[in-house]
């Protein structure tokens, strides 16, 4: 176990937390490689409502990031994909689950521009944590391909909360997380493969628990706004803000080639955004 000294984002209080042994030796492993190497580092914390992801979720960011603060979270797609473009280096966002219960529609185009984000802030040296209900949920692209550890928060009742256990691509060369998605997601079943450990976490919320549930509310009724056709509005921010991403990096001297490869939609696409000659992409 170990103790993690921080000062309170907003008061400047200091106090204290424990982390257990495993997880801090692993978010050390993840700062170093961040720091000095052009990527970054993807969390999922998923698990039942009320088991304590967002708790889990503020100490790993505050470890990571000691400027991190409730301006730092996120409740819906529009202000997510916003902050990602405005991101700096060694920066903790984490998006929180309050936008993830629409309809599959919606979800669908969530899932759609964050992949596409993913892709364009690969090298901007920053931590992302996605908590979510379950890791099912998210698109394939983002749990297999750009998630580098997941923690799982159960308990074995409705009261009994920080537990949590990790799956990661550890030495042994097993991808746990590219496995139990491909194994458990018909049943939504955690059971295979193995986790690589469990651990304990401790109740300190970290932020200011009042204007946290303060602020997700608001996120929440900013989702909510779009009314009966949420998904299509929806996708219509999304798509203007993947397309404004993608202007600032032609703007930084992105080729379009090298946009291609990291978005996957054609020249023809890219270039018509560019041009501003369409705002939302329909072929996307």
């Amino acid at each position: 176990m170990v103790i993690i000294t921080r000062k309170r984002p907003g008061t400047g209080e200091v106090f204290s937390f424990f982390q257990d042994g495993y997880l801090d030796k692993q978010l050390k492993v993840f700062k170093k490689a961040i720091e000095k190497h052009n990527t970054s580092a993807v969390f999922v914390i998923d698990g039942r409502s009320g088991m304590g992801k967002t708790t889990l979720g503020n100490q790993v960011s505050i470890t990571l990031d000691e400027n991190y603060g409730l301006h730092k979270i996120f409740y819906n797609p529009e202000d997510f994909l916003k902050a990602l473009q405005k991101a700096k280096k060694g920066d903790c966002l984490m998006f929180d689950e309050a936008m993830l219960i629409s309809s599959r529609s919606a979800l669908s185009a969530i899932n759609k521009m964050i992949v596409q984000a993913m892709s364009m802030i690969r090298s901007k040296k920053i931590y992302i944590i996605f908590c979510v209900n379950s890791i099912f949920d998210l698109d394939k692209n983002l749990a297999i391909s750009r998630a580098d550890l997941l923690l799982h928060v159960y308990g074995k009742s409705l009261i009994d909360r920080g537990r949590f256990s990790s799956f990661f691509k550890g030495t042994d060369g097993i991808d746990r997380i590219k496995q139990l998605y491909l194994n458990g997601k018909k049943l939504y079943n955690y059971g295979t493969p193995r986790c690589n450990y469990r651990c304990r976490f401790s109740k300190e919320f970290v932020v200011d628990e009042k204007e946290y549930e303060k602020q997700k509310q608001i996120g929440v009724n900013k989702f909510l706004s779009g009314g009966s056709n949420m998904g299509g509005s929806l996708m219509q921010k999304a798509f203007t803000t993947r397309n404004n991403l993608i202007k600032a990096l032609a703007k930084s001297g992105w080729t379009t080639l090298k946009i291609k490869e990291e978005t996957g939609l054609s020249a023809a696409q890219i270039n018509k955004i560019i041009r501003k000659e369409i705002e939302i992409d329909e072929y996307a």
